[in-house]
């Protein structure tokens, strides 16, 4: 049982370092320990896994779709917007986690924006933001994460 809580507690931790380092899933690390907790222990806090279980996939969704959201603020169109998010989870799966991310949702919303309507600078505008919302995301992600750390230590004091 103590050797199940210390592989949580270290998957959690990981999860709130990862959420806030380029290149590491921090979501997925919770959402493993999380995972871990449930199924190594005969009687779980059932309290905590409806907490963190929608906690931690809603963190892997801004991870993967906040610089598409944040592209549709900086003038992008939908259909941008939308290609965005699509070529930022290709990107995640094939170019490397959270840099790929990154990268593709910039470059998609940069080139698309350009093609539409010629203008390089409201096209870099719309890049920026995406790339903002990206990084600004890493901070709801860190937030998040902690919340979930924080709580599975209030379920081993409680």
């Amino acid at each position: 049982m103590e050797t199940i809580i210390a592989i949580t507690l270290i998957l959690l931790v990981a999860g709130l370092f990862g959420s806030l380092a380029p290149m590491i899933p921090g979501a997925l690390f919770s959402l493993i320990g999380i995972g871990v907790y449930f199924f190594g222990t005969e009687d779980p806090n059932i309290l905590f896994i409806f907490f963190s279980v929608p906690t931690a996939i809603f963190t892997l969704l801004i991870d993967w779709f906040a610089g598409s959201i944040a592209s549709k603020y900086g003038g992008a169109s939908t259909k941008t917007s939308i290609a965005a998010g699509l070529t930022g989870l290709l990107g995640f799966i094939f170019l490397g986690g959270p840099l790929g991310l990154a990268l593709a949702v910039s470059a998609t919303v940069f080139v698309r924006e350009y093609l539409i309507h010629g203008d390089e600078e409201d096209s870099l505008r719309a890049a920026a933001y995406a790339t903002i919302g990206i990084l600004g995301s890493a901070v709801v992600q860190g937030m998040l994460t902690l919340s979930i750390l924080v709580a599975f230590l209030l379920t081993l004091v409680i």
